[in-house]
């Protein structure tokens, strides 16, 4: 298949109801967590892009045009369309429907499929994109680093159900944030603790900035509760060739063999 043709393809995804449909069935099926839907979906795409852009500035030979305007999009698109089939195990769930739909997608009046590597490489992206696995398995695609960087980067207060985001501010305000809230409620104050996330670039570093509302919580919970998926970052951009930290507040922290976040 010319890469054209795969492009026209990766476009129709972005708009086919199928894919909207599960999305909001995951979403629901995942309704005690932060969001996962549809935009959820866009913005890990959208972030994947941006990484891409800069990584490919510093190693122009490291993607080539299939990785980065094919597999990388499509599978950070297409992370997290398992959990309308299994929350759990979304990622296994995911990527064999990944595998199955991308197999079938064809142009209208046209039988040539997406090149079956293509399809592979995708899949196996979205099996391991969580970060257990992630913190368990050798890196050897940059695609499948850039997609983790970008889903574990993805989080602020938008991602907080609207209920869930009206008591935190309520709590807020009478200065009562750490009132316990029903499950998921832990992850749902570090998210609405963080009202503006960027990914910035350095020559050597990649900075996660966060800005944190310190009366909703403190910067600790958040890099602990989310340790997993920070030292997941930190191994994919090392793969990458970039060191990872996180800024809160303007102040940068570090992390050293996969110990605490302490003040750089």
């Amino acid at each position: 298949m010319e890469l054209h043709k795969a492009l026209t393809l990766v476009a129709a995804c972005y708009t086919d109801p199928e894919i909207e449909r599960l999305y909001e069935a995951g979403d629901k099926l995942s309704s005690h967590q932060t969001k996962h839907d549809i935009d959820h979906a866009c913005q890990v795409r959208d972030l994947a892009a941006k990484i891409s852009s800069e990584v490919s500035n510093r190693h122009p030979n490291l993607l080539d045009a299939w990785t980065k305007d094919v597999v990388i999009p499509l599978a950070a698109y297409l992370h997290d369309i398992g959990r309308a089939i299994d929350v759990d195990e979304h990622a296994a769930a995911g990527a064999k429907w990944t595998k199955q739909y991308l197999s079938r997608l064809r142009l209208p009046h046209d039988t040539e499929p997406l090149p079956v590597p293509v399809i592979n490489r995708i899949a196996r992206i979205v099996a391991c994109h969580r970060s257990q696995i992630v913190l368990n398995t050798p890196f050897n695609d940059p695609a499948w680093a850039i997609v983790v960087l970008a889903d574990k980067c993805v989080g602020d207060e938008e991602r907080v159900r609207p209920v869930r985001a009206a008591i935190l501010s309520l709590l807020t305000m009478i200065r009562a944030s750490w009132v316990p809230l029903r499950k998921g409620g832990i992850h749902d104050r570090a998210n609405f603790a963080i009202k503006k996330s960027d990914l910035v670039f350095g020559k050597s570093d990649i900075g996660l900035a966060l800005t944190v509302d310190r009366r909703v919580c403190e910067p600790a919970l958040i890099y602990n509760l989310y340790n997993d998926r920070f030292q997941a970052c930190v191994k994919a951009a090392a793969y990458l060739g970039y060191t990872f930290s996180l800024v809160f507040n303007g102040e940068r922290f570090t992390n050293a063999g996969g110990k605490s976040w302490e003040p750089a």
